[in-house]
């Protein structure tokens, strides 16, 4: 017979997985039931064959000792709580990449709609008024929005809140372009704050052909520095943990 585990086996079986269900995980249908025979056979379980029920299948009933029962449950059991957090890791990634995509999305609203933003708040800075709320309960507060309409309304509610929000992605900015400043790669990073700049920070802001002639580069690699920039912009705007992995 092929060599399987047939505690294994048994465990699943117990757990309510029938024969057709084994035979999926590569195991031929013939090594399951050689298994479970053999499995009483080693212990002195009695095997009894009885007739066919109504439907013609032959039933096999399988005695089995309180210690051998224990075995498989225990096993069972095992099997259950591994399936459970593989379940739950996979669903945690799923939330995690979630998470990101929206910050990415937001990240890119943001820019949309900076100079929109920034000329609200100016126009309306007799209108502020004092308030606890930050940046980042901001930010946070977008993460459960997902009309891009209703994101933007809700920072334009208040001209404090616009302000804020226009100073912490002016701040960022800066941030970025130190970072790039400073970078081994210097002269791509420089090239792609720029490409941002022009973008959407510019006060004469370039399309993407326009940037493209400029910076004597292909529009390709114009969306493809946008790309990498706004992952990494997106990573200080919203914290690190909104940094995308590449």
């Amino acid at each position: 017979m092929e060599k399987v585990d047939v505690g294994k086996i048994m465990a699943l079986r117990s757990a309510g997985w029938g024969t057709d269900r084994i035979t999926d995980m590569h195991v031929e249908r013939e090594v399951v039931e050689k298994a479970a025979a053999s499995c009483a056979d080693d212990a002195g379980m009695e095997l009894v064959e009885e007739g066919a029920d109504a439907g013609g299948v032959g039933l096999a009933i399988i005695a089995l000792t309180p210690e051998q029962l224990k075995e498989i449950y225990e096993k069972a059991a095992d099997i259950g709580a591994k399936e459970a957090l593989r379940k739950l890791e996979q669903e945690r990634k799923r939330e995690r990449v979630d998470r990101t995509d929206r910050r990415l999305r937001n990240t890119k609203l943001l820019l949309r709609n900076y100079h929109m933003l920034k000329e609200h708040a100016e126009n309306s800075v007799f209108g502020r008024t004092q308030m606890e709320e930050s940046a980042l309960d901001i930010l946070e507060s977008m993460m459960s929005m997902y009309d891009d309409d209703v994101v933007v309304e809700s920072i334009r509610r208040s001209a404090t809140r616009t302000a804020v929000i226009v100073s912490h992605i002016e701040t960022m900015f800066a941030l970025y372009e130190a970072y790039c400043d400073k970078s081994p790669n210097r002269e791509a990073d420089m090239r792609r704050y720029e490409v941002m700049w022009d973008m959407y920070m510019a006060e004469d802001i370039l399309s993407a052909k326009e940037i493209a002639q400029k910076h004597h580069i292909s529009v390709r690699s114009v969306y493809g520095d946008l790309k990498v920039a706004t992952e990494r912009l997106s990573a200080l705007i919203f914290g690190v943990d909104g940094l995308k992995v590449r």
